[in-house]
């Protein structure tokens, strides 16, 4: 991708998701292949820079919440199924931070302009067709997986390059450079002089 540093290999497969944007496009041998909108995590719990690399697809996933979440928000363990905050679709990356992209069970997120309501993770509006193209199977092939009882895992034939990066100014499809808002206020926090304080306006939320 020209202008914005990052480098898209000839020939295989990578993911990148672009918080400002809030969207995820995968590219395979060096052409657009998906674009998908995206959620991503609040400003108070902002969804980091990483370069890693999805090894895995999970179906239909458990989810713990931290015990911030638990203490705080009053979250609790909860199965698999339609109630699931991780939806049916969980994508492993390999990462310490415990930053996944996934599914989800409430996509009313989605149709927002402005989609930075997660406590981090990434939640992906396509998640069935990133699936598919993962592991190079059919989307007819992702449901009868989904409908599988229990929780699985589908290790991929090679990891995928996942790049999560901060641009706010990003390409399409045809390459033309598009404007985003500086939703983390990077750009405001940088602007202030060494020595200052940033103020409350730049650090708190939107």
């Amino acid at each position: 991708m020209q202008g914005i540093g990052i480098a898209v290999p000839s020939r295989g497969k990578l993911v990148v998701v672009n918080i400002p944007s809030f969207e995820l496009v995968a590219l395979e041998d060096g052409k657009y292949v998906l674009r998908s909108r995206v959620v991503v995590g609040r400003p108070l719990t902002p969804t980091p820079e990483l370069s890693t690399a999805i090894w895995a697809v999970t179906f239909n996933p458990s989810w713990t919440p931290t015990p911030a979440m638990m203490r705080f928000e009053g979250a609790r363990h909860m199965p698999p199924g339609p109630q699931n905050p991780l939806g049916r679709i969980l994508f492993e990356l390999d990462n310490d931070q415990l930053i996944f992209l996934h599914d989800t069970n409430d996509r009313r997120f989605f149709d927002r302009p402005v989609r930075a309501f997660s406590h981090g993770c990434v939640r992906v509006e396509k998640a069935r067709a990133l699936a598919a193209w993962a592991l190079d199977v059919s989307e007819a092939e992702i449901d009868r997986s989904i409908a599988r009882v229990g929780t699985h895992r589908e290790l991929l034939t090679a990891n995928i390059p996942v790049a999560i990066v901060y641009r706010t100014r990003f390409p399409d499809d045809e390459g033309r450079l598009g404007d985003s808002p500086d939703v983390y206020r990077q750009q405001s926090v940088a602007a202030v002089a060494p020595g200052e304080r940033p103020s409350e306006e730049c650090r708190g939320p939107l």
